[in-house]
């Protein structure tokens, strides 16, 4: 459980870690390399180059512990390892009930992973929305880039039609599949903006109840700027079809100040509601 920096969201929710898509701009990848090993019973920290080749997917039901530098064995300061297996897809089981009696939140739920990726099994998946069941006094925020498996599973009736659950699809450029769905609520995610979406007004193309839009942050050599001309467009469309529309801290300088910053009226909250 963690309080989030994202901005469209109140904490983020990881009981899965760990992603396969392998994107050149991914910061959850960084952040996992950061903090990933684990320390074992002789006090030896793990962070094996081996493990960050594997594809197979590891299972925890109890934490794996990790010592910080400048700690001892002995301090009694041990940690939870956040990412023992560094990026590798990783259900920490543990996790599943940090949301239960919590006062309710926006969550973005696995922002370290891609839940729905085509690794993940199905059994991962059905816990994770059991757990969030559990907790229905949160609005969950789930976001993929593979919308085909939020298909799959409503065909099979496995995709929780709940109010509170939101369903995202990653569109970093204008020609990628996304989920629309009478009966879910969902929501795009542009971001990072790689190419000029241009009108999508004028292309009847299916729009979801809520678009975030976001540039690329980091230092990566080839990375896009995106102009404010592409951000134009989407925002009359989301004025055209009375969509709501967020734009992450990123765009400040392209955008400029104020940054708009609308979410749907089901997400929203008072402020005194926040923790």
């Amino acid at each position: 459980m963690v309080n989030s920096k994202i901005g469209w969201c109140d904490d983020t929710f990881n009981p899965i870690s760990g992603c396969l898509h392998g994107c050149e701009y991914c910061y959850a990848r960084d952040i996992a390399h950061r903090f990933g090993g684990w320390t074992d019973s002789d006090g030896d920290t793990h962070h094996d180059e081996i493990l960050k080749n594997e594809s197979k997917v590891r299972e925890l039901d109890e934490p794996l512990r990790v010592f910080r530098e400048g700690q001892t064995i002995f301090s009694g300061k041990w940690q939870k390892a956040p990412y023992p297996y560094d990026f590798i897809p990783t259900f920490h089981r543990y996790r599943l009930n940090d949301y239960v009696g919590k006062k309710g939140r926006n969550v973005f739920v696995c922002s370290m992973a891609d839940l729905f990726g085509r690794w993940v099994p199905d059994d991962w998946i059905q816990e994770v929305f059991e757990a969030c069941k559990k907790a229905p006094q949160h609005n969950y925020l789930f976001l993929t880039k593979n919308p085909q498996r939020y298909i799959d599973l409503a065909v099979l009736e496995k995709l929780p039609t709940k109010e509170n659950m939101w369903y995202g699809s990653t569109m970093t450029e204008p020609d990628m599949k996304s989920f629309f769905s009478k009966y879910h609520k969902t929501f795009w995610s542009i971001e990072p903006i790689l190419k000029p979406f241009g009108r999508m007004e004028e292309s009847k193309k299916r729009l979801p109840d809520w678009i975030i839009v976001g540039a690329e942050t980091g230092r990566r050599k080839d990375k896009i700027i995106p102009k404010r001309e592409w951000i134009e467009d989407i925002l009359e469309d989301c004025r055209q079809r009375n969509i709501p529309l967020f734009m992450k801290s990123s765009l400040a300088d392209i955008w400029g100040e104020p940054l708009i910053q609308e979410f749907p009226k089901e997400l929203e909250r008072r402020n005194d509601e926040k923790l």
